[in-house]
Order: C-alpha cells, then structure tokens, then sequence
C-alpha cells in the first residue's frame, strides 16, 4: 500500500489550475493504484483565512489536515492568527499542528527571534491541544532541538518535515524524542543530493515517513519540461529511491512508512 503523503493542497492546485476535487485530481494524473490518501499543510496564513476554502479540502474522502504558521510567515503571527488556527485545529480532520519551526536560510525573511517565540507559541499550544507536531527546520537544527525540549514531553509525535540535515543531528533528535519521525521528499531522487541519500541509509526504515512538499519537489524520474509541479501521487518514486538505497524491495518501504504514518497521525 501507498499511504498516506504530506503536500499543500492548496498550492498545487492553484498551480495546475485545478478546481475539482481531489478524486478528480487523482484520475487527471495518474495516481498509483495503492494511493490510499494523503494530509494537506495548511502553513500560509492567508489558505486558512477563509473558514469556506480549506473546511472544502478537509470535506473530501481520504484528506486530513494540518494547521499552523511557517516560519516565514512569523513576522504576521498575532493573537488573532492564533486564535484562527487554534478554531482550524478543531475540526475533526485536523490531525497535527504545523508547519511550524525555524528557518534561517537566507529564503527568510521573519527575524530568527521572531521565529523562535511564534515557534515556541506553536509547540506549546501542540501539547495544550494533544496534537503532534509537523516542524520545519532549515539551517536551525540547534536552536529547534533546545525550543522542542523545552516545550514538548519527551513521548511527543513529532514530524520532522523535509529534513535535510545531517545523519549526526538526526540521531540527536531521536535520542531526545523517541516518537520522532524524518519526512522524505523526492530530493532523495536527485543525484546530487548526497547528504539525503545517506539519511535514507542511516535513518531506520521506521523513522521515515513519506511526503511530496508538492508542488514542489518533482522526482528526477519524471521531471520534464510537462512535469513542472509535484502531486501526492509522484510519491512513489521517493519509495523506490529509498528502497534502492537501502537494497530492499518497494513493498517493504511502502509497508512500513505507512505503518509509521497510522502510528504519527492515527489514520
């Protein structure tokens, strides 16, 4: 089986001008046979500001939610854009809290003790609410360590989306939380990027999770001039990169990053 993938629904379809719904979007483009659904990221204050637009998303079959501020979205966090994921958090299709975390690339433009209150805010409100926690942590690892520790019991879920740190740091995160889990996106594809084919060897195969960051990210596979933005469906391909990786078969990987998925977020 597929499982369950992680995207933002709400960016691919404004990007290949899709108004369906997401069964339709499915039979457009292909999706495998054992695609069986996937989580969407609300993390960009404006896809969650109208109740209408993502209450639709969440209404499909097979489409669950996450709901939080991005970094890069920091320097706007207030009390009311709290509130609102706060009200986001409650429908029962709201599985997680996130994307929240750290980013101090210089794609940032939030200041990094901005970032760390509006993150510290978010992770506190994870626990106040019984959610895990999606976090996104770009040249941050230090900092987004000692905020998670301060912040979370050590048992906490946590989702560590798109991580591209390395092996060392990774083993630091699962000494402090034993419930954490590293998201793998299609750059395990890419040939260059070394540093994520070593994480796909050295980080158990039931520390991984599978995720696309669509639209972004399209796997080498399929990239060409009329694959211009990823979908949950292309998540295959990061599979059978990571099960050539590790020397194992595909059914393997799909088995037990979907075993890791029902574990993290319960569906």
């Amino acid at each position: 089986m597929d499982g369950r993938k992680c995207f933002k629904c709400e960016y691919v379809f404004e990007r290949l001008r899709h108004t369906g719904s997401l069964k339709e979007f499915q039979t457009r483009y292909s999706f495998p046979p054992n695609f069986e659904g996937c989580i969407t990221t609300f993390c960009d204050p404006a896809a969650f500001s109208s109740f209408g637009t993502w209450c639709d998303v969440l209404s499909q079959e097979n489409v669950w939610g996450t709901f939080g501020c991005h970094p890069h979205s920091a320097k706007y966090y207030n009390d009311d854009l709290e509130a609102k994921i706060i009200q986001c958090l409650d429908h029962p299709k709201a599985i997680a809290l996130g994307e929240v975390g750290l980013d101090y690339s210089s794609h940032c433009t939030s200041p990094p003790e901005v970032q760390k209150e509006v993150f510290t805010r978010q992770a506190n409100w994870a626990v106040t609410l019984g959610k895990p926690l999606v976090v996104h942590c770009r040249d941050a690892e230090a900092d987004t360590l000692e905020i998670l520790k301060s912040c979370l019991p050590q048992d906490w879920k946590i989702h560590l989306h798109c991580y591209t740190g390395s092996s060392a740091f990774a083993t630091k995160f699962f000494q402090q939380f034993p419930n954490l889990f590293i998201g793998m996106t299609a750059v395990v594809t890419f040939g260059k990027a070394t540093n994520i084919h070593e994480l796909a060897f050295d980080v158990p195969l039931e520390k991984l999770l599978l995720e696309t960051d669509a639209p972004y990210f399209v796997p080498s596979q399929v990239a060409d001039k009329h694959n211009k933005f990823s979908n949950p469906g292309m998540a295959i391909f990061t599979a059978q990169r990571i099960a050539e990786i590790r020397g194992v078969a595909l059914e393997e990987v799909l088995e037990t990053v979907r075993k890791n998925t029902a574990y993290v977020y319960g569906i």
